[in-house]
């Protein structure tokens, strides 16, 4: 005999429990709306819990982004602190070995938004125990944050599930979308507003929600866990001048080609994969390094030894020690390379939007960004300062289904 189909009704649906869609759930819970979030397996499992934790607001792209940045922060301390996983505030140091690396860096740091300063050599051998040999300076920006990469998103699930008026179900996977209705197996939830978070595995996500957007390819990434290096210990995410090829936030400066064509030919293989070093100290004292980057069409499934190793031996340079691997792993996105923004949101139909990180900074603009999604799909419901939890004083009306329809039609008028 076929399962009975669940229904509920709620003021928005969220697709996807990852860092982009817990945002936009916890968004819209700031707003006085009921959500109900869907997440296909277990917990969150992709790009959301393989990174490095390193939220880098001063690598935000001028303009829309960087405005957001204080906001971004502002959210992430405040939801952190509220779910009892509180991002740390050591910053991050890019550490600069080269003349023209110093002076991309300087000009980067002259812009107010960035919250940055150059130190010499001296001082940032005092913020950070790493070998001076070479060292011009660094740019030093302490606003920027860091989060458990694991922790983090089980905490602000947490803090979802335990909201009287949301509701996280576990293993639902999405299979069909239509305008106010997701159908995710037996269940079927009405939403005046549907967000779909999926990441970048499209063969779990319905045909007709993909992007059809020109130029769209995956971004692979390869990283490593490494063993505590002793009782060393880094406050501030530490990465070097080949970052600078990552972020839009530094492409403009007029120094940026020529380090670009000095970096290719002194070092063609880290250019060639992508390579961004960056060293982050987790809770426990070990190291996530990472990344390389490869832009295909076809995501493979297997990590390629000889990537590693040259994230590895740039990491044991930057750092003066050579801790051992305790685990490798890869990551996928989606990604438009040439563009500098750091989300993709498409309307795939009415009262819906599909929303997917294209750089590793999104997860840094994630709150800010939810806000200004939900400004454009809800139109009018209003915004409040404080996160809140409206208890909801109706009866239940049993058989799992919760009857919140008319609530957003009040809200909105």
């Amino acid at each position: 005999m076929p399962s009975a189909t669940r229904t509920i009704e709620t003021d928005v649906c969220v697709v996807g429990a990852g860092l982009i869609g817990l945002a936009h759930a916890l968004e819209a819970r700031r707003r006085g709306l009921d959500v109900v979030l869907l997440e296909r397996g277990s917990r969150a499992a992709g790009a959301s819990v393989r990174h490095s934790g390193h939220l880098f607001f001063s690598a935000l792209a001028a303009g829309a982004a960087l405005d957001a940045a204080d906001l971004a922060r502002e959210r992430w301390m405040e939801l952190t602190q509220r779910a009892g996983a509180p991002a740390e505030e050591g910053g991050t140091l890019i550490i600069a070995r080269n003349p023209d690396e110093l002076a991309v860096l300087e000009a980067a740091a002259a812009e107010p938004g960035r919250g940055a300063r150059i130190r010499s050599a001296k001082r940032t051998g005092r913020l950070a125990p790493i070998p001076l040999e070479g060292v011009l300076g660094a740019f030093h920006a302490k606003h920027d944050l860091r989060i458990g990469p694991r922790s983090a998103p089980a905490a602000l699930a947490r803090l979802l599930s335990e909201d009287p008026n949301a509701r996280v179900e576990w293993g639902a996977q999405v299979h069909h979308v239509e305008p106010g209705v997701v159908h995710a197996g037996t269940l079927r939830v009405r939403a005046e507003a549907i967000l779909v978070c999926p990441g970048a595995d499209r063969r779990t996500l319905p045909a007709e929600l993909w992007p059809q957007q020109a130029g769209l390819t995956f971004r692979r990434t390869q990283m490593l866990r490494l063993s505590r290096p002793g009782a060393r210990r880094y406050r501030q995410v530490i990465t070097t001048g080949l970052t600078l090829l990552e972020h839009p936030a530094f492409w403009a400066h007029k120094r940026m080609e020529r380090l670009r064509e000095r970096l290719e030919l002194e070092v063609p293989q880290l250019v060639e994969h992508g390579a961004s070093v960056v060293v982050a100290q987790l809770a426990g004292g070990e190291l996530v390094v990472g990344s390389t980057a490869a832009y295909t069409q076809s995501p493979s499934s297997y990590s390629r030894e000889r990537l590693d190793e040259l994230i590895l031996g740039q990491a044991r340079a930057l750092l003066g020690v050579s801790p051992s691997v305790r685990q490798r792993w890869s990551s996928t996105q989606v990604s438009l390379p040439d563009s500098p923004d750091d989300f993709l949101a498409t309307q795939p139909m009415p009262g819906v939007r599909v929303v997917q990180a294209l750089r590793s900074t999104a997860a840094a603009l994630c709150h800010a960004y939810a806000a200004t999604v939900l400004d454009e799909l809800l139109s009018g419901a209003p915004q409040t300062d404080m996160y809140i939890a409206v208890h909801d004083m109706r009866p239940d009306t049993g058989g799992g289904v919760r009857d919140h329809a008319r609530a957003f039609g009040l809200r909105g008028a």
